[in-house]
């Protein structure tokens, strides 16, 4: 029996996901379908052929209101442009009613990186009191690394000895688990390890020994270096480290933040310390200068400190003024 042809706009965005994922990674699936989340309750039970720009339109506005970012109202967009043409060329509707919807400012959020006292307070409670989950946060705090790739590190992406990181996997989380694949970039990077960040990894690698030897097993170096069990088998869930950190936080008695924040924190302070913009797009994996230009009062400031310097860096008199 052929199914039912879709009738309203949740029946085929519904369709339309089920259609393409298939034919695309789980973790786009997942992000698809936190787009018809906010899809469905709203102007899900609206006829197909019979939505209006104006429905899309106020859709989005709640959703400003509500306090969504720029790129998450961006993704429900994407959905519905894609389900709509789709169900074009379905002949469902005779046009794609998203091509006349007006879209409201998106601008980014302003970024609030946590203060360096309370990221440094933070890492020191969390050291003391949970010591491995407590260098995982000091791992993405002082390296800069997404979350997902600190939790699909293996310690054959460490070298020690030179006290550097080879990233080139992540932990995504899809429905029912997660799944290993690569950096959301596509790309590896290898980036230093600070001394402290490098002596408490070797402390946490010998422990891993010990586990290993007391289960009577040989270390791997596949193993994950941060994991649920003693044994690294076992990947943490990207969403459980953001819920343990918010606890962490609180332990640590600063003000909440977001385990992304740290990140953001990374770079303000190598952006502060006048780091080139070069440098730390390498070191946080950044494609492109989109996310530069959400700190371009830190390469303002910085820019106006090189040009007093070059003003100042040698006496006037050594300064030709003619030809």
């Amino acid at each position: 029996m052929p199914a039912p042809t879709p009738a309203t706009v949740g029946e085929v965005v519904t369709a339309w996901l089920n259609a393409k994922s298939s034919r695309i990674s789980p973790s786009t699936v997942s992000r698809y379908r936190v787009a018809l989340r906010h899809i469905l309750p709203a102007i899900g039970t609206i006829p197909v052929a019979e939505v209006r720009a104006g429905d899309i339109e106020d859709l989005y506005e709640a959703l400003v209101r509500r306090g969504l970012s720029g790129s998450s109202i961006r993704k429900v967009h994407w959905a519905l442009r894609q389900s709509l043409a789709w169900a074009q060329r379905r002949g469902l509707v005779t046009s794609r009613v998203t091509d006349g919807v007006e879209m409201p400012p998106l601008g980014e959020r302003p970024l609030q990186p946590p203060r360096s006292t309370d990221v440094s307070r933070l890492v020191t409670h969390a050291l003391e009191f949970d010591p491995d989950f407590g260098l995982l946060i000091a791992f993405l705090a002082w390296t800069g690394a997404r979350r997902g790739e600190a939790c699909g590190l293996r310690w054959s992406d460490l070298d020690l000895a030179a006290e550097s990181v080879l990233i080139e996997r992540s932990i995504v989380a899809v429905p029912g688990g997660v799944l290993e694949k690569g950096t959301k970039t596509g790309r590896a990077r290898r980036i230093a390890l600070g001394p402290t960040t490098a002596t408490l990894l070797r402390q946490h690698r010998e422990a891993c020994r010990q586990a290993a030897v007391h289960h009577g097993r040989d270390f791997d170096l596949e193993s994950l270096v941060f994991s649920r069990d003693p044994l690294g088998r076992t990947a943490w869930h990207p969403s459980t480290i953001s819920h343990r950190f918010v606890a962490a936080c609180a332990a640590a008695g600063v003000p909440p933040m977001r385990l992304h924040d740290l990140r953001h924190h990374s770079a303000t302070a190598l952006l502060k310390r006048g780091i080139s913009v070069g440098e730390v797009m390498d070191r946080h994996g950044w494609r492109d200068l989109t996310m530069v230009s959400r700190y371009r009062h830190l390469t303002e400031a910085t820019d106006r400190a090189a040009a007093v310097a070059l003003e100042t860096s040698a006496p006037a008199s050594d300064v030709p003024l003619t030809p």
